[in-house]
């Protein structure tokens, strides 16, 4: 299936979806429409497809419902949702149309996080709409990918929306490892660190994941993904000497404490592990700094 011309398709969606079911079809025209067309052309090329963007389409229709509710109670309520319905066509058309080419250098990740936290809460819909749909116009534009992850996490904030969350960033993360900006992967797997064991990564990311954030100083987030890696993999030896590695270098970091953890960590995981005695010896010699209080921690 040949790539369809976003900015005839969205705005015509748009407008379709708000003469059949209201203000809320502006978002449901364009995103239903959106996932239609990407899963035609993933069923033609793949024999299959995901099911991620009808989740968006629904979640997106739903914010946006809620979004219309909460107005009709503002003061003004019903002239006020009648303007912006019919003010929304054009503002809705422009941001999800296909972008154009940019011009100068990306932002950087800490850039594109502060303008994803500058978004008002009620444009979050529409800017996550224009960076999902940047993501299907390429696929490795890590950029888009990034900016839909971040923004996933703000709107998708409820235990039943973490899927749609987690989906974006495991697709930015990966977008950011095959288009060599590992260190963009390290930042924003920071920013989901706490379900990291929730993303759906494939078994050779781990590895540069975990050397982007061992090189940015992640010493306990790279060995995790280090050691996840390998135990994907099925490599378990690999896996111990991954977190050897790391506990050597936070001890050579002076880091007692993280080194210790780590080592500790090997011996409840692995206790019949071939490193015990050298692991054990290391601890021996991280315990003496501690208990010198030479080293800063």
């Amino acid at each position: 299936m040949d790539r369809p011309n976003w900015k005839f398709v969205l705005p015509a969606a748009a407008a379709g979806g708000f003469v059949l079911v209201g203000f809320w079809g502006l978002l449901v025209g364009p995103l239903g429409t959106a996932w239609y067309l990407s899963w035609q052309r993933k069923r033609g090329s793949a024999g299959g497809a995901d099911d991620e963007d009808a989740r968006l389409a629904v979640f997106m229709a739903e914010s946006a419902k809620a979004q219309l509710a909460a107005a009709r109670h503002k003061p003004g309520g019903a002239g006020a949702v009648h303007a912006a319905a019919v003010a929304a066509p054009a503002r809705f058309a422009g941001p999800v149309a296909a972008p154009e080419t940019p011009v100068g250098p990306k932002p950087s990740f800490a850039e594109l996080r502060q303008r994803v936290q500058q978004v008002e809460e009620r444009a979050l819909c529409n800017a996550l709409a224009a960076a999902r749909l940047a993501e299907l116009e390429d696929a490795r534009d890590a950029h888009a990918a990034a900016e839909a992850a971040l923004i996933a996490r703000r709107v998708a904030t409820k235990t039943e929306h973490a899927p749609l969350r987690l989906r974006a960033a495991s697709r930015a993360i990966t977008a950011c490892l095959e288009t060599d900006q590992a260190d963009m992967a390290a930042a924003l797997f920071a920013e989901f660190v706490a379900e990291r064991a929730a993303l759906r990564l494939a078994q050779p990311h781990w590895e540069p994941l975990g050397r982007a954030l061992l090189e940015q100083g992640a010493l306990m987030e790279a060995a995790w993904a280090l050691h996840a890696g390998a135990v994907l993999g099925k490599d378990l030896v690999s896996a111990q000497k991954r977190l050897v590695e790391v506990a050597g270098r936070a001890a050579d970091a002076g880091k007692p404490k993280v080194a210790l953890r780590l080592y500790a960590t090997l011996l409840e995981k692995y206790p019949q592990s071939q490193y015990a005695d050298f692991v054990r010896s290391n601890m021996r010699i991280e315990e003496k700094k501690l208990a010198k209080g030479s080293t800063p921690t």
